[in-house]
């Protein structure tokens, strides 16, 4: 199941860069003034599917059917983040896009129980188990490259649009698909951290064209492609290799019946870093200001460490609308990942000694899924009411094989290393073995829903929706044990949503809503944390959130906002004041057994922006404020043996601030384009300081204060970009422009910090012909 990281050869690498820059020559060589095929583009009627090659920054509408009303009139809030504002900052992945929403904190791999970098965390709670593609759930805790994605929309606060999840809210990547439109485009870059770490080259494709009539009517087929071969920014010996492929076609466009496949493979084989000692962060409780910033690149890791993934999944989706104008959806999808992994990290620092203690971890795991959703959009009125309906029936099954590994203690040496230099080619022994326990685990849902916008007048709309949902968990853990049981788990919940909207004027609204989540017991099981030995392998399933006898959690977001668009539609902005009560939450006593249930409370106000302010000028961002606190009443006492103030004491909890959970964060990117081709820009990512500790499952909670906090940051980022030709545009990023040292994330005990990049210059070529 495991097979060691391989290079790409540097002559692929060569070829494809050769053939990309001949590609870009041609478009040079070029007319400049000729008519871009895109300018004869074939759009279908609206109650269809929009087929535009272009999204806009802010969009009137999600993607998603179940949508009853446009966003200025949905009564919740949401952060929708275009390709064109991640591809522009050089974005790669799903954890690069979301710094441009605020309300997003990044959890170090022990809080993922070293599993993944990639868990994060949405106004609090974890939302790595609320990922969807084009509204379908994608389990499995691995990088997810934005290549072939058109947008990234983030639902804020309690929402079971899409079923099961937390408090926070959901994250919704939609897909590119065929369109009836004409472009051959691509982004070729290559980036480099002075400070260290290889270079890093990246190219994508993206083809689209008409593919004349068929059977079936007007067809367009589309190609996006990526590849990736280099370092990682900042860090000796890490190094990163992938590629990709997503093909898709388009049946019958314009017609009253539309059918759409895609396929999408992914390969990932790279040699990953997993940070620093802690003690290098300046503001952490064990910083030790000896090490010195010059060590920032030091890698603690092997050479022989490697995470490989694969993913493929392949999706079909029919539509037909009724000459009455209803629309009815059939969307499945087939996926499965496999991620093979065996990594080590740094893990205790002796500050007299000036040596790091390091462990190696494996992780191996194959998550399927197979869903089928049918959904019936319709408008119509009865009496003085317009109504906007949508209603469907969803059925999945998740599927996830794992290994479980134990650790193995300062592998390659038996011994600490020093803190000063990196030594990956330390071999003598002491490596991890074979995979000793193993997982299986399969989750069926069948979920059943209605949603409905009325409007009453001009001025008054209400929408409101119930989903019911019924969930049924099979858990085999080989071998049994007493801690972590293998066992079966089904439960039936009604969420739903209300909301009410008041139009002052057509271009705005207030609103006040109320929405409901629930989060089963095991819900977490099929996506991160299932790595280790024993109770180790699943976040609270002894005695906490995830144990068999656990209470469905219920999350209830309360909020009031309000709605704007200006410049005739061209800039959008928001304003909301929420507050989410999470409840049903196990507290257990840190050795397998329940003490009681408690609540987590957030409360905050968030402020958002996107689009246009004039034709030259472009801006997204957003500010987030926010409190968080556990409400434990008075079942939780510390356990007999545990010293007070030490990192096993539980006493004195009720009231503390979430782990990880910061007051403050906000985003800024603005554009500048000038008549003479010249585009200028830049922005900002600030995130507030927060308590370090474990992370919102209650499992093991670490007082507020006793292992510090991390602190806050923000960096600078540039842009410049130039049209060469109507075809051709140069562009230079300058990320963390002032060079700040800090750390994105740690585990929960702060001994090991996950450094941002470092400053940073990519050039790239944005090319279409």
């Amino acid at each position: 199941m495991k097979h060691p990281s391989t290079r790409t050869p540097v002559s692929s690498r060569e070829l494809l860069a050769l053939a990309t820059f001949a590609t870009m020559a041609n478009s040079l060589a070029q007319d400049s003034n000729s008519k871009p095929a895109s300018d004869e583009t074939r759009h279908l009627d609206e109650t269809v599917i929009e087929a535009t090659s272009e999204t806009p920054i802010n969009p009137e509408k999600l993607s998603s059917d179940k949508a009853t009303a446009p966003l200025l009139d949905t009564p919740q809030s949401f952060s929708v983040i275009p390709e064109a504002v991640f591809n522009e900052q050089g974005a790669r992945n799903l954890t690069d896009v979301l710094r441009n929403t605020p309300g997003i904190s990044f959890n170090a791999g022990e809080n993922g129980f070293s599993s993944s970098q990639d868990n994060f965390s949405l106004r609090g709670t974890d939302a790595s188990g609320s990922i969807y593609v084009d509204g379908i759930r994608d389990s499995g805790s691995y990088t997810r490259d934005v290549y072939n994605i058109e947008r990234v929309e983030v639902a804020k606060g309690a929402a079971a649009d899409n079923g099961r999840g937390g408090s926070g809210g959901y994250i919704n990547l939609v897909s590119k698909s065929a369109l009836a439109d004409e472009f051959y485009r691509g982004t070729t870059s290559l980036g480099y951290a002075p400070s260290g770490g290889d270079a890093l080259f990246r190219q994508t494709l993206d083809f689209n064209m008409m593919a004349g009539e068929t059977l079936m009517g007007d067809t367009a087929v589309r190609l996006n492609a990526m590849f990736q071969d280099g370092g990682v920014y900042g860090r000796e010996v890490a190094d990163q290799h992938a590629w990709g492929i997503a093909p898709s076609i388009t049946f019958g466009l314009g017609s009253a019946t539309q059918m759409s496949f895609s396929f999408q493979h992914d390969e990932a084989r790279n040699r990953p870093d997993w940070g620093v000692p802690a003690a290098m962060v300046d503001g952490m409780i064990h910083y030790d200001p000896t090490i010195g910033e010059s060590n920032r690149n030091n890698f603690y890791g092997l050479t022989s460490d490697f995470d490989n993934t694969i993913t493929d999944s392949l999706t079909g989706i029919i539509q037909h609308e009724f000459s009455s104008g209803g629309i009815l959806t059939n969307t499945s999808r087939i996926s499965k990942t496999t991620r093979n992994s065996i990594y080590t990290v740094p893990a205790d620092y002796n500050s007299a000694t000036h040596l790091v203690t390091t462990r190696q971890i494996g992780y191996g795991r194959e998550n399927t899924l197979f869903a089928n959703q049918t959904n019936f959009s319709y408008q119509f009125e009865t009496g003085s009411l317009s109504h906007s309906i949508s209603t469907g029936l969803e059925l999945s099954r998740e599927g996830s094989d794992a290994d479980r590994y134990g650790t193995a203690t300062d592998p390659g040496t038996g011994a600490p290393i020093p803190v000063f230099g990196s030594f990956p080619n330390r071999a003598s022994g002491n490596f991890i073995g074979a995979p000793t326990e193993f997982s299986k685990i399969e989750i069926d849902t069948i979920a059943a829903y209605f949603y409905d916008t009325v409007e009453i007048n001009e001025q008054w709309q209400v929408t409101a929706g119930l989903r019911l949902e019924h969930y049924d968990l099979d858990l085999q853990n080989i071998p049994g044990s007493a801690s972590v049981p293998s066992f079966k788990k089904d439960d039936t919940y009604l969420n739903g949503k209300v909301g009410v909207v008041y139009k002052p004027r057509e271009n705005g609204s207030i609103y006040g809503a109320v929405g409901v989540s629930s989060l089963p017991p095991g819900a977490y099981l099929s996506n991160p944390d299932i790595s280790r030995e024993g109770d180790n392998a699943f976040p609270g399933a002894g005695g906490g959130v995830n144990n068999p006898n656990a209470d469905t959690q219920q999350s209830w977001n309360y909020e009031i906002g309000t709605k704007w668009d200006f410049c005739d539609g061209a800039i959008s902005t928001t304003a909301a004041i929420f507050h989410t009560n999470r409840r049903n939450i196990v507290i257990s006593d840190g050795r397998g057994g329940t003490i009681g249930e408690g609540e987590q409370n957030f409360t905050g106000i968030e402020l958002g922006a996107a689009g246009k302010i004039n034709d030259n000028w472009t801006v997204f961002g957003g500010f987030l404020a926010m409190t968080s606190e556990r409400d434990h009443f008075d079942d939780y006492r510390n356990s007999a043996g545990r010293p007070e103030g030490s990192l096993a004491d539980r006493s004195n909890v009720n009231g503390d601030e979430l782990a990880f959970t910061p007051n403050y964060s906000a985003n800024l990117w603005t554009t500048y384009d000038f008549d003479f081709g010249l585009t200028i820009g830049g922005g900002f990512q600030y995130v507030g300081s927060s308590y370090v500790g474990r992370t919102d499952d209650h499992d093991r909670i670490i007082p507020n204060g006793v292992a510090g906090k991390l602190p806050g940051y923000i960096t600078f980022n540039a842009l410049a970009a130039y049209n060469i030709t109507e075809d051709v545009t140069l562009r230079l990023n300058v990320d963390n422009l002032f060079d700040e040292v800090y750390a994105v994330s740690t585990n929960w005990a702060a001994s090991r910090a996950f450094l941002g990049a470092p400053r940073t210059f990519t050039l790239s070529a944005d090319w279409t012909f």
